[in-house]
């Protein structure tokens, strides 16, 4: 049986057993569509075939030319464009914008951010011109709560995937040799997911995995380095991108047959009965929120935010100021209120909130201004 296969299945079943997504899945095996476009270096027939989903199209490098003007994109839910996605010809650029514009996710990998991405949704991403070396870096998830990692990181926190050499919430992710740094151009639009300092130190940008939306109808662009297959990236790091692709897939369909998911923890034990009341919940507040239809503008608001202090002011506001590191009240030992990593070796500017002094990385301040509010204390956020 294929490592893949089994991978895949994996999944599957922990979707259906441990993580509340047996409709979901079903739904997904129903009505979910999606269609591959192979490119040099990314073979997504590999892991495309096993998949659950209703319909799995593969379009072969070779074929592109042929077949790609026939195939109404349309028909479909998710597009996947490989690396380098260089064989699509700037005939079919509409076509794929107009996928997009019907409210459909597009999913493109490494070098398709310069030949896909740049054309086709100029403003948003961009490659810093930067190429990496065959490496496998570690990887921090920015926003755990997000449809497109649902459970992602309570499962690589699972006993199965522990290790000593790497932190509980981080996996490693496998660079090609040359693949792409992702410079984010447009801040309030653009939504990293998961970012990799150590990317960012050697590199010179930190984003592995992002999002953007894109029209009136809730179509979004996903964009991540490296590829889909992650050959070298370790057994975990291949089960965390298994699991982000076919959230992904879930998502779209869940917000098209419209389904809700209910909260619930996890069994203890990998192993454990399918039954997931049948075992001890490992946290006491799961990393899954209830699935809701979105807000227009596609900001997904966590919650939690709001409640670590009973007495904010909603209507407050807040200056973003630059944190004088000379302070004494400033430690680059302590933590970025948004992704909770300190500042011990990173170089850019660092913001604080001027009313409760949160401190934040560059980038992530203006992530979190694309919450509107402060982490910490929950005033409006204004430069």
């Amino acid at each position: 049986m294929s490592d893949w296969k089994n991978l895949y299945s994996e999944v599957r079943k922990r979707k259906m057993e441990a993580l509340n997504k047996k409709d979901v899945v079903k739904a997904v095996e129903k009505h979910g569509r999606i269609l591959a476009i192979e490119g040099e270096y990314e073979k997504p027939q590999k892991i495309i075939e096993y998949m659950y989903a209703a319909e799995k199209v593969v379009v072969k490098r070779r074929e592109i030319k042929k077949k790609i003007r026939s195939i109404d994109f349309n028909n479909f839910d998710v597009l996947l464009i490989g690396c380098s996605g260089r064989d699509i010809p700037a005939s079919i650029f509409t076509k794929i914008k107009d996928f997009v514009l019907n409210g459909n996710y597009l999913i493109t990998t490494d070098w398709a951010l310069e030949s896909i991405i740049e054309p086709i949704f100029p403003g948003y991403i961009r490659w810093n011109r930067q190429r990496t070396n065959d490496a496998v870096v570690a990887c921090q998830i920015l926003n755990p709560e997000h449809p497109f990692l649902d459970g992602v990181l309570g499962e690589i926190q699972q006993s199965k995937w522990t290790s000593k050499n790497s932190k509980k919430d981080e996996f490693r992710w496998w660079l090609e040799n040359r693949s792409f740094p992702i410079e984010i151009l447009n801040y309030n639009a653009v939504h990293v997911l998961i970012n990799s300092w150590e990317i960012k130190s050697k590199w010179g940008e930190g984003p592995v995995l992002i999002y953007f939306d894109f029209g009136k109808k809730g179509g979004k662009v996903i964009h991540m380095i490296s590829h889909t297959h992650l050959q070298k990236g370790g057994i975990k790091g291949k089960y965390a991108s298994a699991l982000i692709l076919t959230n992904i897939l879930d998502e779209k369909i869940s917000l098209k047959v419209g389904i809700q998911k209910q909260k619930i923890g996890y069994v203890e034990n990998w192993d454990s009965s399918s039954n997931p009341s049948s075992g001890k919940e490992i946290y006491q507040q799961p990393l899954e929120e209830q699935w809701v239809t979105p807000q227009s503008n596609g900001v997904y608001v966590n919650q939690t935010n709001m409640s670590d202090n009973n007495n904010l002011d909603l209507t407050g506001t807040s200056q973003i100021v630059e944190t004088d590191a000379n302070d004494s009240n400033f430690s680059y030992g302590s933590k970025c209120a948004y992704c909770e990593y300190d500042f011990l070796e990173y170089t850019k500017k660092i913001y604080k909130c001027k009313e409760c002094g949160a401190n934040y990385h560059e980038n992530c301040i203006n992530q979190q201004v694309n919450e509107g509010i402060c982490k910490k204390c929950g005033r409006i956020l204004l430069w």
